[in-house]
């Protein structure tokens, strides 16, 4: 085979590299006393192999692996009679993972701007937006739907985003996928928060789901919230966000916070330290009757629900981590970044629906990301973390680590 010039060799190895989804660079080359290329290698991104650190334990900063010695080339050697580089070895062999066809755009051999990509790019930034933002992806339905499929053991339901032009309450169904990313599910603009529009929400959701019903669904302390929950999801079990509830323990008891009193940490321990709920029901009465709290209606009213909150008696069901967080403010500050108060109703969903392509981009570079990097592993002959690495996304395998090492540093 052979090419009229170094560029058509190198456009030829790339195209073929993109097919078969990996990326090559530009290795070393040999030239004339007239500067003439006379030969060339591309090889992998991976070719190399980074120089192993000395000891069983790694360093706490180290960058991700990304070399890892991979053989995959194309050499070319320039032909003194044609002046054509003709290829003089090809090793199709890789001993690494291939990206997928949804992350090729993402490789370094592949980021390259069209002119239409340039054009489109101008247009944004003359209407002051984002190029990610001037994209639209198509089928955001069916794609919720997988992602409910997948991700949709635990969901959290919130209303507390109003910022649109009818002050009405969006409803979002959001979860974790497995990057521990924001990852929405489905959205309702709702007319109000009774129980009438929270029944349609709730049975419109399991509707469009196919009737899968989440294990465990999340929700603020909204009563007819709750009574609903009751109504459509009777065997999906309901918590309480913490997020929330700590919000309205200084919203109720703010004094406690100016006087610093140990009421907020006895408070804390008890919705998240505590194991044991005899301890639990132990250190709760001690706190009311030290502080006089006996008559507050809003503790007394959350002691009747503790099962919804307190980690000793949600340790059986399902959450993964989504009750500690602040989830719902999360998603209402990336939703504040496209949504107007001037907005009608189309426009509002439209910007929404950027929302959904923020967090669809966001999981397809923690992909990319996974099968470009190897995990950072501490202790590099413990066959289980070995295995875990493989298993795991990176996010969940520093978390597994994490909880893995510190077992190993106990003393029993």
């Amino acid at each position: 085979m052979e090419f009229n010039s170094e560029k058509d060799a190198y456009k030829f190895y790339n195209k073929y590299v993109f097919k078969m989804d990996f990326s090559i660079r530009k290795d070393y080359l040999n030239k004339d006393k007239e500067t003439v290329t006379t030969s060339r290698r591309y090889s992998c991104c991976k070719k190399c192999v980074k120089l192993n650190y000395e000891g069983d334990v790694m360093p706490k900063k180290i960058r991700a692996l990304t070399k890892i010695g991979c053989g995959a080339k194309m050499i070319i050697v320039l032909h003194g009679e044609t002046m054509k580089y003709r290829v003089h070895d090809f090793v199709l062999n890789y001993n690494h993972k291939l990206q997928i066809i949804q992350y090729s755009h993402m490789m370094p051999s592949q980021r390259k701007v069209s002119e239409v990509q340039g054009f489109q790019t101008e247009i944004s930034e003359d209407a002051r937006l984002l190029l990610k933002q001037s994209h639209e992806l198509i089928g955001k339905e069916a794609g919720m739907l997988i992602d409910y499929n997948f991700f949709g053991d635990v969901v959290t339901f919130d209303t507390t985003y109003k910022t649109n032009k009818e002050y009405r309450p969006l409803g979002v169904f959001v979860g974790f996928n497995q990057h521990r990313q924001i990852v929405i599910f489905s959205a309702a603009l709702m007319y109000d928060e009774t129980i009438d529009s929270f029944k349609w929400v709730f049975g419109t959701f399991l509707e469009v789901m196919c009737g899968k019903h989440p294990n465990t669904i999340l929700t603020d302390q909204d009563h007819a919230m709750a009574t609903t929950h009751l109504l459509v999801m009777p065997q999906t079990f309901h918590g309480l966000y913490t997020f929330h509830i700590k919000r309205n323990f200084m919203k109720h008891l703010d004094n406690h916070y100016k006087e610093n009193s140990d009421v907020p940490y006895i408070f804390g321990a008890c919705m998240y330290e505590i194991e044991e709920v005899k301890q639990f029901n132990r250190v709760w009465e001690a706190m009311m009757k030290k502080h006089n709290l006996e008559d507050n209606e809003w503790l007394s009213g959350l002691y009747r629900i503790c099962d919804k909150w307190t980690r000793c008696m949600m340790k059986e069901n399902l959450t993964t981590g989504m009750r500690s967080t602040q989830l719902s403010e999360s998603l209402n500050a990336a939703i504040k970044n496209y949504l107007k108060l001037d907005h009608d109703l189309v426009q509002f969903f439209r910007h929404f629906n950027r929302v959904v392509d923020e967090k669809r981009n966001n999981e397809l570079t923690a992909e990319y990301e996974m099968r470009q990097k190897l995990p950072m592993i501490r202790l590099r002959q413990t066959p289980i973390l070995m295995h875990a690495s493989e298993t795991y996304s990176p996010t969940i395998f520093v978390t597994f680590q994490n909880e893995y090492c510190e077992s190993t540093a106990m003393v029993i």
